[in-house]
């Protein structure tokens, strides 16, 4: 059996972080994995690739809505014909995942190989999570079905705060064992092994369509300006959920990613072809006068807006 390990968490969360690392601490496994993004673009793919890892990339919505659940459905069909002996499947930040179980038992008649699914892990920001929950239904879910939580960034709080974290998980979820971290150190065997599928009915995802957040892209084929580009970028901060992506400038390539008050600039060695950089928003619509009003100046002709 092919043994499928879920990662939820909202936008920012470090579910990548958690992905690498568990790849690095799989190494000896044969490995597959599915990356999914809200984005049409996916940046994720880029950071976790590896040579010998099966890897899909499902991007422009969530794996549980139906406008990519199809090919979410295809790409598990088709990995069950791999050789591999481990799944893990990275959700986009606002998946809800309340439907995942339903979905491997009815892909199973079309299946090659069983999976053993053995629940999700839900990484949660400290920092963030009581600030969106309330507004974000799917991070209820997340916690809800999840089989092991990781609270991340707790560098980032006080005691208080995290205590009211943790009390607010275990009403969500009392059987998840919860692990509390930074930069998503935990002992990553014992976390599988540990792992626990709450004893809840399955539920019709709340993902759809309409409920997506607005997503924007911006591209270039040019060198960007990096000091214009990082002011513009910090101007949009307080009104995404998320940016993230790879920036040609004139002091070569960067990995731009953003969350909330933080937003992390460093050098970026791969390759890349051109600059594309992801903005999630919180505002809706709104934000499309928002990058408009801002790709004035240094740079005006030089970005591409894309929705």
């Amino acid at each position: 059996m092919i043994k499928l390990v879920l990662l939820t968490g909202f936008l920012g969360t470090g579910k990548t972080t958690l992905l690498k690392r568990l790849l690095s601490e799989f190494s000896d496994e044969k490995i597959g994995v599915i990356v999914n993004e809200f984005g049409q673009i996916s940046i994720d793919g880029s950071l976790v690739e590896k040579e010998g890892i099966k890897m899909t990339e499902l991007t422009n919505g969530s794996i549980f809505c139906a406008c990519i659940k199809d090919n979410f459905i295809s790409s598990l069909i088709a990995l069950s014909k791999e050789d591999i002996s481990y799944l893990f499947i990275e959700a986009s930040g606002l998946a809800d995942p309340a439907s995942m179980s339903q979905i491997i038992r009815g892909i199973s008649p079309q299946i090659t190989v069983p999976y053993d699914y053995r629940g999700s892990v839900c990484v949660v920001d400290a920092e963030t999570f009581l600030d969106y929950y309330d507004l974000l239904p799917a991070l209820h879910q997340q916690v809800a079905y999840s089989g092991g939580t990781i609270v991340n960034k707790v560098d980032l709080v006080d005691e208080d705060k995290l205590s009211d974290i943790l009390d607010k998980i275990t009403s969500i979820n009392a059987s998840s064992p919860i692990y509390v971290t930074t930069y998503c150190n935990v002992e990553f065997h014992k976390l599988i092994d540990e792992l626990r599928i709450p004893d809840k009915p399955d539920e019709e995802s709340s993902n759809t369509v309409e409920s997506r957040p607005k997503t924007f892209v911006l591209t270039s084929d040019k060198i960007v300006p990096r000091i214009a580009l990082e002011a513009f970028l910090h101007d949009l901060m307080e009104t995404s959920y998320r940016i993230k992506g790879f920036a040609n400038t004139e002091d070569g390539t960067i990995y731009i990613s953003g969350v909330k008050n933080h937003m992390e600039i460093l050098p970026w060695e791969e390759p890349v072809t051109k600059t594309e950089i992801v903005i999630i928003s919180a505002v809706g619509i709104r934000m499309m006068s928002m990058i408009t009003n801002g790709l004035k100046g240094e740079l005006k002709d030089i970005l591409n807006i894309t929705l």
